[in-house]
């Protein structure tokens, strides 16, 4: 399998003629072990209805994504002992009721993640210049729903799209000057920064538009987020000229609850 320090030094290699660097968006700082943050917000989509063209269809969920520090212990990555922590991440999208949110058939996600201290400085790249693309971690589980836990195959912990809709962008570009932010957890001063991530194929063409706000006064680092997806599509013979925005999502979280008495949901995966 390929190692986490391969596996970055080839995106590098990718970059190597440009001057962005991408960063994931979540975990910019480690709090003291036990902090947990919960996010709070919407999740709509616009869509065709079944006999019109236009966006005349919309939908609308709650989600909630809880960020937790679970533990920590010495683990071996990079071919040495390093201090590692636990983090676990859960997602639960749906319709909100007077119990709760009824996430329907899939129920919530959660993933529970093993990750190198040293890994996560605040920057957007690490103590050895790398860039800092997806979150390394030393091992992982998850579990979906009712579904039996399950390790994770990979070095590297992903969190577009189960996670947040925040792609992985190629770089953050800052919004003006940190400002005073107003969160269900109270008024913060935070710093904006802006992604956008685009693809395109002879069918379909997307843009993700993502923006949060930095702070130190919110475990992990993030008081807030947006994002916007826009998807257009055409004929595969048709000109660029014919493409149509076909659906659209806009994402809004922020910062609701936060406590320093985390405990796992997955005792058994350690």
């Amino acid at each position: 399998m390929m190692s986490v320090r391969t596996f970055l030094l080839s995106v590098i290699c990718v970059l190597a003629f440009s001057s962005a660097l991408p960063a994931q968006g979540l975990i910019w700082e480690l709090p003291p072990d036990g902090s947990w943050v919960r996010f709070e917000g919407t999740y709509e989509k616009e869509m065709p209805g079944p006999q019109s063209n236009d966006l005349n269809v919309k939908l609308q969920w709650t989600r909630h994504l809880v960020i937790s520090s679970v533990g920590s212990e010495m683990a071996e990555f990079a071919g040495e002992q390093t201090a590692c922590r636990w983090l676990e991440f859960k997602t639960t999208t749906g319709k909100a009721t007077e119990s709760g949110i009824a996430p329907g058939v899939s129920g919530p996600r959660i993933y529970k993640v093993l990750v190198p201290e040293k890994a996560i400085n605040g920057e957007l790249v690490d103590q050895s210049k790398i860039p800092v693309t997806f979150l390394p971690i030393v091992k992982g589980y998850r579990k979906v729903g009712d579904r039996a836990v399950e390790p994770l195959k990979t070095n590297v912990l992903r969190f577009y799209p189960m996670i947040t809709m925040l792609e992985h962008y190629t770089q953050w570009d800052s919004v003006g000057e940190p400002a005073m932010v107003d969160i269900p957890t109270g008024a913060v001063t935070a710093q904006a920064y802006k992604g956008t991530f685009s693809s395109e194929s002879t069918t379909t063409r997307s843009k993700n538009e993502g923006t949060i706000w930095r702070t130190k006064q919110i475990p992990f680092g993030v008081a807030k987020w947006t994002v916007d997806i826009t998807r257009d599509t055409k004929g595969g013979t048709q000109p660029r000229s014919e493409f149509k925005m076909t659906s659209r999502i806009h994402v809004e979280m922020s910062a609701h609850e936060v406590g320093q008495n985390a405990e796992t949901e997955l005792p058994a995966s350690r």
